[in-house]
């Protein structure tokens, strides 16, 4: 369907023409205002030569009370691909992730549990506990949340949390108020990893406490980087870090010099306050991120390739006026690029930027109305809208996973792919290994998934420096058991080595014969408190 068919259909279902759109955007906002809606509009997307701006979509949610996510969609503009595209960025400092999900009727592939099983395998497929099943609306899933979490990506300068958090890693934080936080440091360092707010600029760390308002961030692996903060004004601690999603891939070990130990001192003395107005908002937050107007530009021509729209694109000059220019920015491809640059939430964005969010329609556009792609073979069925009975929940090893990870962060679903290096993620690539009490490997401690590349079968011989770094494998055994560790093939002998604090004696195994490789792990899912 053409756009202008689907403008004049969506009009419709309310009892409205363009004429009348048209009229009420004069009447709300005035005739020359960037809010108005020409009359000319059907034409003009007929041939292409006109898209409508921010306010004018604005505009078109507040007469038709259809909400604006869904209204940019009409026009191809999906605000979901803001967290994708954030999360796949490679911060050199961390970020904290928008962790929207804009589309909340959109359809998520969803899973029906197999035949219960008294006891579960230490580690296994998760084919082996679920199944497929009919696709479930976000707004139904995020419904089976019990709470809310922030997230951030560790850029590659921040290792004070090294090896318990790697570089490039998503981290999960439990938001808590910081005298709580405080009352649980001594004055070692803490076990647990913390997210600290100093100034602009975010660090995972390890934590220890000086008095009664200083803390020192310090790591636990490397003896110098340290940084001596007083809590209150700019500095805060957002909460600790009580997970991890670690893409596992070879990479080199951080290299760190003294220089890592002191933040520049224009950073830590501002404050970033998301309540600002847009030039500053867009100036903080591209502090915040720690990128240059050349390499926020160089990223967005990646966004413009990966989107198909060369309109994403924006010159490092350009990146400085919205800076320095009053004038408001109109194009939505723009405002998109400019949100996943520096890590701005949407409707932040369009806050900063004077736009009445809090009186736009509420209302989300049907599926008959707006495509949305369902990942089934199926169409979902009437059941499907979601539970039949409120807070009636499933009962088995699914429901047992969601209580216990308390949250299903939707915002990275379609970024797996990025994230574990498999194009085609299914079931048989995705292993469960929370009953796995015993692991031999430290990356392993607290680990609860796994994703794995069952092409890789051949065991390398590591070169990593340290055993943080070396590749993992899930290996197969005779009984029909899994083991996951690091381990090398030697003259058709399988030696999977041990690196635990228990002590543990390499297992050696016939290659084909006792065991065989399944794959290599690519990323893994763990807790960390």
């Amino acid at each position: 369907m053409q756009t202008a068919d689907r403008v004049r259909q969506i009009l419709s279902s309310r009892g409205l023409t363009l004429y009348q759109v048209s009229q009420r955007s004069a009447e709300i906002f005035g005739h020359s205002s960037l809010y108005f809606i020409p009359q000319r509009l059907y034409h003009e997307l007929a041939i292409g030569s006109l898209s409508p701006n921010i306010h004018q979509l604005a505009a078109f949610s507040r007469i038709s009370n259809y909400r604006l996510a869904d209204w940019l969609a009409v026009f191809g503009f999906r605000l979901d691909d803001i967290p994708r595209l954030q999360v796949l960025i490679p911060w050199q400092r961390t970020v904290l992730l928008d962790s929207s999900v804009y589309d909340q009727e959109q359809w998520i592939p969803w899973f029906a549990e197999r035949l219960a099983e008294s006891h579960h395998p230490a580690i296994a497929p998760l084919g082996q506990f679920l199944k497929p099943d009919a696709p479930r609306r976000a707004r139904e899933l995020l419904g089976l949340s019990k709470r809310r979490f922030l997230y951030a990506k560790v850029g590659r300068d921040d290792t004070f949390a090294f090896p318990s958090l790697a570089p490039g890693s998503i981290a999960r934080i439990d938001g808590r108020p910081t005298p709580d936080l405080l009352s649980a440091l001594g004055p070692s360092n803490s076990k647990t990893v913390f997210l600290v707010e100093n100034g602009l600029s975010l660090n995972c760390g390890h934590l220890r406490r000086v008095d009664k308002t200083r803390i020192m961030l310090c790591s636990t692996h490397f003896p110098f980087p340290q940084i001596e903060l007083t809590i209150g004004g700019t500095v805060r601690i957002l909460g600790l870090v009580d997970a991890e999603i670690r893409p596992f891939v070879s990479k080199p070990a951080p290299e760190i010099g003294p220089s890592t130990s002191t933040l520049p001192k224009a950073i830590a003395a501002m404050t970033f306050d998301p309540r600002a107005g847009l030039r500053q908002l867009v100036r903080l937050s591209r502090m915040r991120v720690g990128i240059s107007f050349r390499e926020a530009s160089a990223t967005s021509q990646w966004i413009a390739s990966t989107l198909a729209d060369e309109m994403y694109f924006a010159s490092a000059g350009t990146l400085s006026d919205y800076e320095n220019v009053s004038s408001p920015l109109r194009h939505v491809q723009k405002i998109i690029s400019l949100c996943i640059l520096y890590c701005i939430d949407f409707w932040s964005f369009l806050r900063a930027a004077g736009i009445p969010v809090d009186f736009l329609g509420n209302d989300p556009l049907t599926d008959q109305l707006i495509p949305r792609a369902i990942s089934y073979q199926d169409q979902p069925s009437s059941e499907a809208e979601g539970p039949s009975q409120p807070g009636e929940r499933a009962v088995g090893f699914l429901s047992a996973l969601i209580d216990e990870w308390e949250e299903l962060p939707l915002f990275i679903k379609n970024t797996l792919p990025g994230i574990s290096g498999l194009k085609d993620i299914s079931l048989s690539d995705i292993f469960w290994v929370g009953a796995n009490q015993n692991p031999i490997h430290p990356s392993l401690v607290g680990a609860s998934l796994l994703t794995v590349n069952r092409r890789v079968k051949m065991p390398v011989q590591s070169t990593a420096p340290t055993l943080w770094e070396q590749p993992l494998y899930i290996v197969l055994l005779r009984g029909g058991s899994f083991l996951c560790g690091s381990c090398e093939l030697r003259r058709g002998i399988l030696i999977v080595h041990p690196h635990s604090e228990r002590p543990h004696s390499s297992i050696q195994l016939r290659n084909g014969i006792d065991a065989e490789v399944i794959g290599r792990v690519t990323a893994i899912v763990r807790h960390l408190s």
